[in-house]
């Protein structure tokens, strides 16, 4: 069977699990549940943390995964994204005190907070920038505020947070992420069915 990693909660859980359903395969009754094994369609299905996810497939313990682009480059995992499936769009972007920071190089030995210290701290070294990274498990924007960072390296949606919190977007975009596919090392049988089924769906004109 294909063993399929699937995210139990947050923002990509329900998307997720409904365009599991639209493209044919069964869906949990229990939301609880971390197990589901659909024998018709040959694909085992387990509901985990989706930060967790790439670290899953890439060890070869599940075959594919749906999780985030951010969270794969984050994990630092083997494994490899397969296709994007439209959905679960943010995008990562730096932010510091109003007027104090305007470009990339500002933050060369900067305190910058991030949730992402995987990613953001591969985006720096690629551009040459030696920043001090802190890691926090959410809720970035306050780090400045409370002296704990400088700038901060976060997803951004409207920048309402961030200006109520006295900050400004500056420098290059870190990453735009969508929901994606991903798998191990080689391809395990019946990924190509899979992702079929699940790109037909994110299709506008699919119906699944």
């Amino acid at each position: 069977m294909l063993r399929v990693a699937v995210p139990n909660k947050g923002s990509l859980s329900e998307t997720a699990g409904q365009m599991l359903l639209e493209a044919g395969y069964t869906g949990r009754r229990d939301p609880k549940s971390l197990y589901l094994a659909d024998e018709r369609n040959d694909v085992e299905f387990f509901y985990l943390r989706p930060r967790d996810i790439a670290t899953y497939v890439g060890s070869g313990a599940l075959d594919v995964g749906i999780t985030g682009r951010d969270l794969l480059l984050d994990s630092g995992s083997s494994a490899v994204e397969v296709a994007p499936l439209d959905f679960g769009s943010s995008t990562f972007r730096f932010a510091g005190p109003a007027g104090k920071y305007a470009d990339l190089r500002d933050l060369e030995g900067v305190r910058v907070a991030t949730s992402y210290a995987g990613l953001v701290g591969a985006f720096l070294e690629e551009h040459g920038v030696h920043a001090d990274l802190v890691s926090l498990d959410g809720a970035v924007e306050s780090a400045v505020q409370l002296g704990v960072a400088d700038a901060i390296a976060d997803v951004v949606e409207t920048g309402t947070t961030l200006r109520a919190a006295g900050l400004e977007i500056f420098g290059p975009v870190i990453l735009r992420s969508t929901a994606v596919l991903i798998s191990s090392n080689g391809e395990p049988a019946g990924l190509d069915v899979l992702q079929r089924r699940l790109q037909g769906c994110s299709s506008p004109a699919s119906t699944c």
